[in-house]
């Protein structure tokens, strides 16, 4: 938090709900934590203007409004080797990943890297996976697993 202490060191402040240090700087050491990639155009826009800060296009705002939590979307895929050895999609009812049916097959929704593929498309912030048998062998040598951490 920005306060007489370290207000020679404050170089920019953020709002996100509470004002916080966005940067600091003394001397000719200039430092900031940042990740552009996450943010898109806006956080190359704002990366830019960093490096370039004489450039015609740059202000200093001298005060803005309060940013809003960002909702982020978290895909959680439960994963697991069907009958045949080929690992699935599942989703169980109260732990039952299987069909109710006469072939008791394990419900399948599909491969876990092209569900991956499709919620990334949709705008997922990140997908993970969840082998729920993984307890049951040793997970190191789980091969299916280990091959869909190589696609991605």
């Amino acid at each position: 938090m920005p306060s007489s202490d370290n207000q020679e060191w404050v170089s920019s402040t953020c709002n996100y709900g509470d004002n916080f240090i966005a940067s600091i700087e003394r001397g000719n050491v200039h430092a900031v934590q940042f990740h552009p990639e996450k943010s898109g155009e806006v956080g190359l826009s704002i990366l830019k203007k960093f490096l370039y800060p004489k450039s015609s296009s740059t202000k200093r705002l001298t005060k803005g409004n309060a940013s809003q939590l960002a909702k982020r979307v978290i895909a959680c895929l439960d994963v697991r080797a069907n009958d045949l050895g080929d690992l699935v999609v599942t989703k169980g009812d109260q732990y039952d990943v299987r069909e109710n049916t006469d072939e008791n097959e394990v419900r399948n929704l599909g491969k876990p890297v092209e569900l991956a593929g499709q919620y990334y498309k949709d705008g997922a912030d990140e997908v993970s996976f969840l082998n729920i048998t993984g307890f049951r062998d040793f997970p190191l040598g789980d091969l299916p697993m280990l091959q869909v951490g190589v696609i991605l």
